[in-house]
């Protein structure tokens, strides 16, 4: 049986929950981390608690951020070594403003939304072009190719008096064949490019808690049956607890950094000093083999800090009664049980400013199969392309403020709330159903409720 916890909301009757959200004013989303910002920069705060100390490696993480990374050899030897395969030249410009990707920019593929492969019983991806797409290179060299989106319209009945058109994806991925031609069984992998507020909170949340809300084998028959994620940490070789990524595959900030690096931007560190090459690649590539990091620690754990330090904003009108109606709807749906709404962080953290804080960031940092229709396909030991890691909802009604466009789900495919909440099979199945179910009225409510997180 699940254990029960205070801060496992999902557990909590409807009445309690009502009781939490309105009490937002006096605890808010991030703690005493919490920002009060609105406008375009509201992913870009630093913690509203950080320390002098913090606030300048924050100012100096933020540079490596947003700054396009040059290729070497480069008089700015401080931020050279791109490529010389990549995706983006920086991480902000797949995270515009420390926001959400974009499927598509005009009628071309945006660098907010990448393209993992995976070879059918292979660890490594594509055998010629790797694990993942790289749609850019360094002058003279060729990319690995691109991809191309079409949609098939998908009508869902809203209600006995209305319905909603989705859209479905498809790729055609267009490879180059300098490298070697992909392999006709490769699977393509969409992954948009995740806001990144309240990270490092997320990141102190104790590993007991995570634990305590997961209920792999649904003991408790509700029919959510969230299950942990595990990886193995490349500087411990331990298999540890995975919260981060799409998948959960990363199980800290340091270690999704760097991983974004090295496959994002074609920057090596410390953890993954190689050039990302497949046999192939390398033949034509010739990579150094000097082993020298292009990012060394000092630079990489800025930004690591840069993301530890990002606040969450605060929920909008909390208190506000069409707001409670709207909460008490998103408990009645069931969305709770997977977006868990209250956590509280540990007493031990990377900074002092994220411990002991209670948070409402709406995840509970679990995987659950989400459905046929939201796969990718990709089955991996102990992990079904079904399964998704819950993503975070706070700060989501200020998508389109901050990103000036509004794209959900793991590929972007849902273009509103209500269609996000429309795509969910699985374990979301049920509570999709009953905000199908809800007049329209009370759909609306629940909408404005999410738009205020």
């Amino acid at each position: 049986m699940r254990p029960y916890k205070i801060f496992t909301v999902c557990l909590l009757g409807i009445s309690t929950l009502s009781t939490l959200i309105t009490q937002a004013e006096t605890v808010q989303s991030g703690g005493s981390t919490t920002v009060f910002q609105e406008g375009p920069n509201a992913f870009a705060m630093p913690l509203a608690n950080i320390s002098r100390i913090n606030r300048r490696a924050h100012v100096v993480g933020n540079s490596f951020f947003n700054k396009n990374w040059v290729f070497s050899p480069s008089s700015t030897t401080a931020r050279d070594g791109l490529g010389p395969l990549f995706h983006a030249r920086s991480c902000s410009g797949c995270h515009v403003r420390d926001g959400r990707g974009a499927p598509e920019k005009g009628d071309k593929v945006s660098v907010g939304l990448l393209f993992r492969l995976h070879f059918p019983g292979s660890k490594q991806g594509d055998p010629n072009l790797g694990v993942q797409l790289a749609v850019n290179a360094a002058p003279g060299i060729e990319p690995e190719g691109r991809v191309e989106i079409t949609y098939e319209p998908v009508r869902e009945k809203l209600n006995d008096q209305a319905s909603i058109t989705l859209r479905r994806p498809n790729y055609t991925l267009h490879a180059k064949t300098i490298y070697g031609r992909p392999h006709p069984q490769t699977l393509l992998s969409p992954r948009l490019a995740p806001p990144l507020v309240g990270l490092g909170l997320l990141e102190a949340v104790e590993k007991d808690t995570i634990l305590a809300l997961a209920d792999p084998d649904d003991e408790n028959r509700d029919g959510i049956s969230g299950r942990a994620s595990y990886a193995l940490n490349p500087e411990t070789q331990q298999t540890e607890l995975g919260r981060f990524g799409w998948k959960a595959g990363q199980p800290n900030l340091r270690l999704q950094a760097a991983v974004a690096f090295w496959r994002d931007i074609g920057i090596t560190s410390s953890i993954h000093p190689k050039e990302d090459f497949t046999p192939a690649q390398a033949k034509i590539l010739n990579p150094s083999t000097s082993g020298a990091p292009e990012i060394d620690d000092a630079k990489l754990n800025r930004v690591v800090t840069y993301l530890r330090t990002l606040a969450p904003p605060a929920q909008r009108t909390p208190s506000a009664e069409k707001i409670i109606m709207g909460g008490e709807l998103f408990a009645r749906a069931g969305c709770a049980k997977c977006h868990t709404p209250i956590l509280k962080t540990g007493p031990y953290a990377p900074l002092d400013e994220l411990k002991n804080q209670l948070i409402r960031p709406y995840t509970d940092l679990l995987l659950h199969d989400m459905g046929e229709a939201l796969s990718d396909g990709i089955d991996k030991p102990g992990i079904s392309g079904r399964e998704w890691r819950t993503p975070p909802l706070w700060g989501i009604g200020l998508t389109e403020t901050v990103n000036g466009n509004a794209f959900y789900l793991h590929d972007g495919r849902a273009r509103s709330l209500e269609e996000a909440i429309m795509w969910h099979g699985g374990e979301g199945l049920a509570a999709k159903q009953a905000y199908a179910n809800f007049p329209r009225e009370s759909q609306q409510l629940l909408l404005q409720f999410l738009n205020s997180l």
